[in-house]
């Protein structure tokens, strides 16, 4: 009994353990139906931004080289879609022109054998029509009327040949517009330091060399400007006279001294015998 008390009264002695206050979370007051919000985890940027059309633009990575591909896909296509119908207009001209000139050679030739045939009637006038009606109307009118048929012809030939002309002369002028406006561009462009200037000395040049300005306008091409530009700036270098060479110093010749003999080294007295002394002083007394 008395170790039963002992015990309870050990466990009324020991001191509580003490647990942590735990910081209670501020409620948050949210409306009916709403839901909390939870801070979402930074997105990792996937993409990337390019010049288009020059344009800035944001993109997903890869969309870039697609981009790209099909523009130069479109760029190839509308250069080869430009080459097609610059061949196809070619070809048509061609055509047009052959077709023009069958029809210009058959006119030529129809001219040519209607004036021939006129000159068997060149002596077949007014007067000879009604001298003839005279003798046989029937043969008379039947020439006249010939003869008319035959000048009508030979005035629709000669209208025909003169419109092929005009025409063909037009769309020279035209082709010859079109290659110079061509090789002006390309002057502009491809020539380093080009001005109105260097137009003017490029045909001075190709006229001093013999050629005509007929000959100019009939054969310029962006290809003929830049041969005669180069031959020309070949012409000046070898025009150009070559510069002396600067003088190489000569130099100064050698004066010969002649050496001076040594006098003879003098000797002592000590060194002296009795007959060089007795010379000495009478070299002496004579000098």
């Amino acid at each position: 009994m008395d170790g039963e008390q002992e015990s309870i009264a050990e466990v009324e002695l020991e001191t509580p353990a003490i647990e942590p206050e735990i910081e209670a979370e501020e409620p948050v007051n949210l409306d009916e139906g709403e839901e909390p919000e939870v801070e979402a985890a930074p997105e990792e940027d996937d993409s990337e931004e390019f010049d288009w059309n020059g344009q800035k633009i944001r993109g997903p990575k890869g969309l870039k080289d697609g981009v790209l591909m099909h523009a130069d896909y479109t760029r190839k296509t509308q250069e080869t879609s430009a080459f097609k119908k610059e061949l196809e207009e070619r070809a048509s001209r061609l055509d047009q022109q052959f077709q023009a000139s069958e029809e210009y050679l058959d006119a030529r030739a129809d001219l040519r054998a209607v004036t021939k045939e006129l000159e068997r009637f060149k002596d077949f006038g007014w007067n000879e029509y009604q001298a003839l009606r005279q003798q046989d109307i029937l043969s008379a009118d039947e020439a006249w009327n010939y003869v008319q048929h035959l000048q009508s012809q030979k005035n629709q030939l000669t209208a025909t040949l003169s419109q092929h002309d005009n025409q063909r002369s037009s769309e020279a002028q035209q082709e010859i517009a079109k290659r110079m406006n061509e090789t002006q561009q390309f002057a502009q462009t491809n020539i380093k330091g080009w001005t109105p200037e260097t137009d003017k000395q490029v045909i001075d040049f190709a006229l001093s060399k013999g050629a005509t300005p007929k000959d100019i306008t009939n054969l310029m091409s962006p290809l003929v400007y830049e041969m005669i530009y180069l031959a020309r700036i070949g012409a000046q270098a070898l025009n150009k006279p070559a510069s002396k060479p600067a003088p190489t110093q000569q130099p100064a010749p050698l004066r010969v001294v002649a050496a001076k003999a040594n006098p003879p080294s003098r000797k002592s007295l000590s060194e002296m015998s009795m007959e060089e002394y007795a010379a000495a002083r009478q070299a002496g007394r004579g000098g």
